[in-house]
């Protein structure tokens, strides 16, 4: 019943996002069909003449200086060498031209922003030869752009030599303008080496363009709003662009791994049993938390995950943007800006941002299919997927992705030890008493051969997962000017994951020998489904302003189950499976985008400026789960039981809500190239939230030409990062029992009233001050060069708390007497991370049939804090003790729980149909902290490791191609914890939980298909 509810549900959700894009679609199909074609348009623009006995020409001068507009006529047939008298004030062209031009016998056409000239046909006297008649009408050049495999490129730009004179190629690769026979046209296009054609006004042009394998400076999107296209070396702030096909040669299956082993200040490693970290993987930039990188898809912001993360992981108390709900095979390229940029693109852009741009091509297409596996033979798994382009009439044009992946889970746990410190306790699975529990471990025959030698209860180690996505990105040209636009996808993933063992010991809160006389590890199947779609419009103007008007909405929730689990306090009636619930996340974005480049204005080379406005509303909810999964049973008070389903605890009726937010950003931005060297920048970001207030966040940012190779380039930013409705409103609740006394742990929500009582303010957005200074340089046409440094400083950085004991402070007991602990998110640290990104990236045609390539990227960071603000009296007051927010444990998940040094090395070579791929990735030391029971604090630091991949493809053919490849192929393993150690959980964790360098999995071995379509 609640899956039909819930499909009913999406259904819903689904319909009201196609229609309200309907809707959409139509109101600006409207204004586009309705508003004047383009030559109305131009016809409509104004001039003001006063000119006496000049010839037509300086008149037909005078009016492209006035209006913007060319005229293109043949000398053969159009003689301006008359002289006449003009004088019209503000006139319109419609006007102006048939006065001017009718009594000469001359007729007029407009072509984009071209006006064509002829004779008029009528006066027989003056009627121009067929010959020359003809001259006119070729004066329309037109062809196709294509690659050396016969591919349509589109959007390739192509402009007249020495003039601003241009167009782009269609979804087809075709293109029209008008041009003069002898001119010369610039075909030039990201990826390929720019050309120079003749025009020839005879015959249609068929333009081939070559791959350009030196190309060292990719041109992007990110971090811009010009039209003006930059290279690596003329940017005035880093980014890292990662094609697809870079992507896919690492060997990974899962866009954040791929990400991760090709991008220096990218950090994502796998988890094991880590809460919600088993179903999204954590992702961060700079060594900051997850939830301070944005991701866009093709430039619009994403939704982020819905789920909290609340255990003691990378990114705890943040919320991640699940990228693996995005499959590699549907994007063109990954950009990574890696610099602050909430001025731009609004909250959460304090380290930078990442945009999935998503591919466009037609008719052609690509499929692979992959198959790998661990060197202990665990963890196999195949991954498939398809994309194709289809042409949609004449230039609509429509990309689709599909993907599917099946893998299975790994264990990398040690044998279950009792007694992991010699002469320390011995816990075991019927008893504490050593020779008692192995006497029932045989006797019982349950747990393999009856020896603690071979017993590992449970896997810690990646989790079983099946997933599969849909991604679509259409394009519809509606008229010259306008063009109708939506991208978006669907994807669901089904994660297979467990807890940790709940012995049968009769004294152990979790137990229930009436369910499980042996024991049990609890099961955490999650299904995460994730859904966008976005629609808009786009339009340039006669004017030069282009114009986006979008509008979208994202969701994803995550549906929570606990199998083979137990509510211990139910005892015998308690069920095994439980259904945990529903936690959702839903964004809707409407956004306005204009931005016009203008040549020469105030003596520059050039200048753009940009403004737009932004609303979004974000909305949170939790559904309940099964009553029994939260419920509090007879024998919580009378056996010291522990209530709520093991391994997950359900969301509790009380803890119920949908809570909505909305916001709305206004921004400006000019950039302007001031001289071919000297290149400027700034942006102005207000945004306004229905909760907390407003914010005003800026940037400045410059580049400096030394020489047109060598550049230095800077920039500084004010941004912000508003708290979360996963943080501000999420609440739950688990309970456990001590001394027959039932005690709840609460995370409050920040509008709980109790707070302010205790000094607690609402959360506030963090704020930030980035700085980044850097140099770029290009060594020949082979070798590219980028080292970047910064620094960032982030005032009232948002943390939630650590438990605080309410028995502990006098503060508490009074409001809170029926909790045991309560946690809360506040603003209660500043931090500073400093660091420096180096990027050397050498590519060599070392003859027509081969080539090499080699890159070097290296990161050194680290982030402190810088302080910790005072506990708020009212909170202290009457507890000696100091009441402490932050500890050792959460201090190190911010400070040295990710590698502070990432070094990755890659060499390709090819020869003919063979490539050659070899791939160093080393990761930095971590440093993790425990706190055991009744000890003191104390840490472990797990050192750097090199791991090295490699990889062989053959093509054998222009259509299929098979590579074999390993990755890790060393076999190397981070260093266990100290078997000493409580977080080694008697040998279930022997990789530690708290710290995460590049996951635990050993080797992996894999094989995959290509077939270009």
């Amino acid at each position: 019943m609640k899956k039909l509810l819930a499909t009913k549900h999406l259904m819903l959700t689904i319909m009201k996002i196609t229609i309200s894009q309907c809707l959409f679609f139509a109101i600006f199909s409207v204004i586009a069909l309705g508003s004047p074609s383009k030559a109305q348009q131009i016809l409509n623009r104004e001039v003001s003449l006063k000119l006496n006995n000049v010839s037509l020409k300086v008149i037909l001068l005078e009016i492209e200086k006035q209006s913007g507009v060319h005229f293109v006529y043949s000398n053969n047939s159009i003689h301006l060498d008359k002289e006449v008298s003009l004088e019209v004030n503000r006139e319109a062209l419609s006007i102006v031209l048939p006065k001017l031009l009718f009594p000469n016998q001359i007729r007029y056409e407009v072509i984009e922003e071209q006006i064509i000239l002829k004779r008029n046909k009528e006066q027989s006297n003056v009627f121009p030869s067929e010959k020359e008649e003809a001259i006119i009408e070729e004066e329309k050049v037109s062809g196709k752009v294509v690659s050396e495999k016969g591919e349509a490129l589109i959007g390739v730009n192509i402009l007249i030599k020495g003039t601003t004179r241009g167009t782009v190629s269609d979804a087809e690769g075709k293109f029209s303008m008008v041009a003069k026979d002898g001119e010369v046209l610039v075909f030039s296009f990201i990826g390929f080496k720019k050309q120079e054609v003749n025009v020839s006004l005879k015959d249609v042009m068929q333009v081939v363009l070559k791959e350009d394998n030196e190309q060292l400076g990719e041109v992007v999107v990110i971090g811009s709003r010009s039209t003006v296209a930059r290279t690596n070396v003329e940017r005035p702030v880093p980014v890292d662009v990662i094609s697809a096909k870079e992507l896919q040669s690492t060997g990974q299956t899962e866009l954040s791994q791929q990400v991760q082993f090709m991008s220096p200040s990218f950090n994502s490693a796998k988890n094991g049993i880590n809460g919600v970290a088993n179903y999204a993987d954590p992702a961060s930039l700079k060594g900051l938390s997850p939830d301070q990188m944005l991701v866009l898809i093709d430039g619009k912001r994403h939704h982020q995950f819905a789920a909290l993360n609340n255990n003691v992981t990378v990114g705890k108390g943040t919320v991640v943007t699940d990228l693996n709900a995005v499959p590699s095979l549907a994007l063109e390229r990954m950009e990574i800006l890696r610099d602050g940029a909430a001025a731009q693109y609004g909250s959460d852009a304090i380290a930078g941002i990442a945009n999935l741009v998503l591919k466009k091509s037609v008719n052609n297409g690509s499929a692979q299919i992959q198959y790998g596996v661990t060197s202990e033979g665990d963890g196999g798994g195949y991954t498939a997927a398809i994309n194709y382009g289809f042409s949609l009439g004449k230039k609509a044009s429509l990309n689709l992705t599909g993907s599917y992946q099946d893998v299975k889970g790994t264990d990398r746990s040690d044998p279950y030890n009792p007694q992991p410190v010699a002469g320390g306790a011995y816990t075991g699975i019927y008893t504490n008493v050593k020779a008692t529990d192995e006497a029932a471990l045989k006797s019982r025959g349950y747990w393999g051969d009856g020896t603690y030698g071979s017993f590992r209860p449970t896997a810690y180690g990646s989790n079983a997962m099946k997933s599969g996505q849909v991604f679509y990105n259409l394009d519809i040209p509606l008229k010259i000017d306008w063009t109708l636009y939506s991208f978006g996808g669907f994807s669901q993933k089904d994660v297979f994951a467990r807890a940790f063992l709940r012995t049968a010991l009769p004294t152990s809160a979790t137990s229930n020998v009436d369910l499980y006389p042996d024991g049990y590890v609890p099961e955490l199947p999650g299904t995460s489904v994730d859904y966008s779609s976005f629609a808009g419009i786009k339009r340039k103007t006669f004017t030069g302003w282009n114009w986006d008007f979008s509008t979208g909405y994202g969701r994803n929730y995550l549906d929570q189950s606990a199998k083979n689990s137990s509510n211990a306090s139910m005892g015998a009636s308690s069920p095994r499976d439980f259904y945990i619930g529903r936690i959702s996340f839903g964004q809707s974005l409407t956004e306005i985008n204009a931005s016009k480049t203008i040549l020469g204005l105030w003596n520059t080379k050039s200048v753009n400026f940009a403004f737009g406005t932004q609303y979004r509303v974000d909305n949170f909810s939790l559904s309940a789960g099964d009553e029994a999964s939260y419920l509090i049973g007879p024998l919580a008070a009378s056996k010291n039981k522990t209530p709520g389903s093991q391994g997950r605890v359900g969301i509790d009726k009380a803890d119920v809500k949908s809570v909505n937010r909305s916001n709305i950003g206004i921004y400006a931005d000019v950039e302007s190239d001031i001289t071919n060297r000297l290149l400027v920048a700034a942006a102005l970001r207000y945004e306004n939230y229905s909760d907390f207030g407003s914010n005003i966040s800026g940037k400045l940012a410059s580049r400096i030409k030394i020489t047109e190779d060598l550049s230095i380039r800077g920039s500084i930013n004010k941004g912000f990062r508003a708290p979360l409705l996963q943080q501000i409103a999420n609440a739950a609740t688990t309970s456990t029992v001590q001394n027959g006394i039932i005690r709840s742990t609460k995370q409050l929500p920040s509008d709980d009233p109790r707070l302010k009582q205790i000094g607690i303010e609402d959360p506030k957005p963090e704020t930030s001050w980035n700085y980044n200074l850097g140099i770029t340089a290009k060594v020949g046409n082979s070798l590219l060069l980028t080292v970047d440094a910064y620094q960032i400083d982030i005032t009232d950085r948002i943390i939630i708390t650590e438990n605080l004991n309410v028995n502990n402070i006098a503060a508490l007991k009074n409001l809170f007497p029926n909790f045991q602990e309560i946690t809360f998110f506040t603003n209660a640290i500043n931090t500073g991370t400093k660091g420096i990104d180096v990027v050397a990236s050498y590519k060599n045609s070392i003859s027509p049939k081969s080539k090499f390539t080699a890159s070097v990227a290296l990161t050194v960071n680290k982030t402190e804090i810088t302080k910790i603000k005072a506990t708020p009296t009212a909170l202290q007051q009457d507890t000696k003790a100091p009441v402490v927010l932050i500890d050792t444990v959460s201090r190190a998940l911010i400070e040295t729980s990710q590698p502070h040094t990432k070094v990755l090395v890659s060499l390709g070579y090819q020869v003919g149909k063979l490539s050659i791929n070899f791939r160093s990735s080393y990761f930095g030391e971590v440093t993790a902290w425990e706190k055991p029971s009744g000890q003191n604090h104390r840490s472990q630091t797990f050192g750097g490791k090199n791991l090295f991949d490699a990889s062989v493809v053959y093509s054998i053919n222009k259509s299929l191609s098979i590579t074999i490849g390993g990755n890790n192929f060393t076999n190397v393993y981070p260093d266990k914890v100290l078997s000493n150690y409580a977080s080694y959980s008697n040998g279930q964790v022997p990789y530690t939980r708290n710290a995460n360098q590049f996951g635990f999995n050993g080797a992996y071995y894999y094989g995959s298909l290509s077939i270009r379509l």
